[in-house]
């Protein structure tokens, strides 16, 4: 039986979309490591990789856990890595960035919906991971020009 109070019908779902979303994003960086032909930018995906898996983990054993099925999320059966590479350098980093761009907003209001004190842990950690890498993939495309930066006004 779980040492935490019971899981709420929000937190089920909120764990429920994180799950899909980290394993999707597990799916698309194992591609783009594959692929990638810059080492800075091989380097940020695999760190992002390394430190997204833990919580694919933490949220299944919180699925078992409180026996509740643990959704089949995306696996190695839906991505085909021999596919050839179809985008050019920076491509890879820039969609990270959006996909934690997205995640930032995610993270937050899914705090807002967990009461458990384990379950807010994870998505305050998350909101940690997710701001690092936006920030990395941020600088990695302003360093190679491959962001505009907003206008410039005249004071």
């Amino acid at each position: 039986m779980s040492q935490h109070p019971s899981i709420s019908s929000s937190e089920i779902g909120v764990l429920w979309i994180t799950y899909q979303q980290k394993t999707m994003v597990a799916r698309m960086l194992e591609y783009f490591i594959e692929k990638a032909e810059d080492d800075e930018a091989k380097k940020i995906m695999k760190n992002l990789y390394e430190e997204i898996n833990p919580y694919i983990e933490k949220i299944q054993g919180i699925f078992r856990e409180e026996e509740i099925p643990v959704p089949i999320g995306f696996t190695a059966e839906d991505v085909y890595k021999e596919a050839p590479k179809l985008y050019d350098n920076g491509f890879d980093i820039m969609f990270v960035r959006l996909i934690k761009e997205i995640s930032m907003a995610m993270h937050t209001l899914n705090l807002t919906m967990s009461y458990r004190k384990d379950l807010r842990e994870i998505f305050r950690e998350l909101s940690i991971v997710t701001q690092k890498y936006f920030d990395l993939c941020t600088e990695y495309l302003i360093e190679r020009g491959l962001i505009p930066k907003s206008p410039f006004v005249a004071l």
